[in-house]
């Protein structure tokens, strides 16, 4: 289990900067999380902050990435364009060039297992990616040939309809509102999308989130249940419970459980979160 207190010596390596996809005009970059010590092609996790689609930057994964990194993950963090400058679909077609940057430009990578990670809006962007994989309207053309598809994906807090609720951030990253874009509501929401090409879903939200409604992910849970393997959970803490100190071990054990299960586990981590789980985080599948 990652602790909380003072950082210990770690064999984790950092790549800063790396110039993975080229968005008309604006050079996106990403950073990798490795352990050196560690050898053969790892299974890559793409971690996707949030930031309602308008502000924010990579780095706010850095944690997480280093702790599944010491795991024998190999880590990626893309930066991905925001709006108002760019609105939908730029932002997933960022996510999807870093999934394919593993596939094809990252030696140390497994290629047929890779996963992704998101937080709030990074949340939707992760399920959509998946939802949408290989659509040929939603891919980057820098990676010709190259899948987006994934093995498996974690959503935290994120928003999946967006036809449910409103605030002004939806409509500066759809372009308008309801009524002028309906037809980017409906792309853009993980509900809509989503078909029997899912990959398994891990799903939390923290049941005192005033950001976004816990309801979004017990509707995308009802949506995946006939489609896929789906574990929808509701967890104590408010919409940033991923990197919260209070609950940070228990999301990262049950992250890191479920990724091991579904891909190519890369190493023995230990007792399975579900084994450590307090007893107020309900560990059944939903």
């Amino acid at each position: 289990m990652p602790s909380v207190n003072a950082p210990e010596a770690t064999t984790v390596t950092v790549r800063r900067d790396i110039p993975f996809h080229e968005g008309e005009g604006e050079t996106l970059l990403l950073d990798v999380y490795e352990d050196a010590a560690a050898t053969g092609p790892k299974p890559p996790v793409v971690l996707v902050r949030g930031g309602g689609f308008t502000v924010g930057d990579k780095g706010e994964f850095a944690r997480q990435a280093i702790d599944l990194a010491e795991a024998g993950y190999l880590v990626v963090e893309p930066q991905y364009r925001l709006a108002p400058e760019w609105t939908f679909p730029a932002a997933l077609v960022d996510v999807k060039a870093a999934v394919a940057w593993c596939r094809t430009e990252c030696e140390a990578a497994d290629p047929q297992c890779v996963a992704a990670v998101g937080h709030s809006a990074g949340a939707n962007l992760v399920v959509l990616a998946a939802a949408t994989a290989d659509d040929p309207a939603l891919e980057p053309d820098q990676y010709p040939g190259a899948s987006s598809a994934l093995s498996a994906v974690v959503g935290y807090a994120g928003i999946y309809d967006f036809r449910v609720g409103h605030d002004d951030r939806r409509e500066t990253y759809l372009g308008g509102s309801p009524e002028d874009v309906p037809a980017a509501y409906d792309l853009a929401s993980p509900v809509e999308q989503a078909d029997m090409s899912m990959p398994p879903t891990l799903l939390l939200h923290g049941e005192d989130d005033g950001v976004v409604p816990p309801r979004q992910s017990a509707i995308l849970a009802e949506t995946l249940d006939p489609l896929t393997t789906v574990d929808h959970r509701v967890v104590p803490g408010g919409h940033g419970f991923p990197f919260a100190g209070a609950h940070y071990d228990d999301t990262y054990d049950v992250t890191v459980e479920f990724l091991d299960g579904q891909l190519s586990s890369p190493s023995d981590h230990g007792p399975a979160a579900s084994d450590r789980l307090p007893d107020d985080i309900d560990g059944s599948p939903r």
